[in-house]
C-alpha cells in the first residue's frame, strides 16, 4: 500500500515469529495492538508458541535501546497464554509486567504487557478505572 502512494522510506515485510534485521539497540520503544497473542496459536505442524515466543521476545529485546518500553495490548484466550507470553518476555530479559484497564468490564477490559528493557527504575502505568481518568506514568 505504501509503494502504491508512493511513500518514501526503507520497507520491511515479515513474521513477527520470525527473526529481524534489525542492529542493537535500534528503537526507543514498541508498540503492539492486538497482534501478539496470535503466537500461541499452532496454525501448522511447524508452529511452535514457545519457539516463537522466543523468537519475538528475544529480536525486540535486542532492538530496543536499554532503559526502554514496549508496550503490547494483547488478548489471551486464557491465563495459561498470559503466563506463557509473560514468561518467554522474562526469559530474554524484559522486566515488567501486567496492566489491566477496566478489569471489572467485560466489554472494556484491555490487558497491556508492559516491558522494559533496564536501566533507571521506571514506575509501571496506572490502569484506567471505573471513574475513566488516566494517570500519567512517573
Amino acid at each position: 500500500m505504501l509503494l502504491e502512494r508512493e511513500v518514501d522510506g526503507d520497507l520491511l515485510l515479515g513474521d513477527m515469529d520470525q527473526s529481524v534485521p534489525f542492529r542493537p539497540g535500534v528503537f526507543y520503544g514498541a508498540i503492539s495492538i492486538s497482534a501478539v497473542q496470535w503466537l500461541c496459536n499452532a496454525d501448522t505442524k511447524l508452529h511452535n508458541p514457545v519457539k516463537r515466543m522466543y523468537t519475538l521476545f528475544s529480536t525486540l529485546y535486542s532492538a530496543l535501546r536499554r532503559g526502554t518500553k514496549a508496550v503490547l495490548q494483547v488478548y489471551p484466550e486464557n491465563s495459561e497464554q498470559m503466563e506463557l507470553l509473560t514468561f518467554q518476555a522474562t526469559k530474554v530479559g524484559f522486566t515488567g509486567g501486567l496492566v489491566i484497564d477496566y478489569r471489572h468490564s467485560i466489554k472494556a477490559k484491555k490487558l497491556y504487557l508492559c516491558l522494559l528493557t533496564g536501566g533507571a527504575p521506571v514506575h509501571m502505568p496506572v490502569p484506567l478505572g471505573i471513574d475513566n481518568t488516566l494517570q500519567v506514568m512517573l
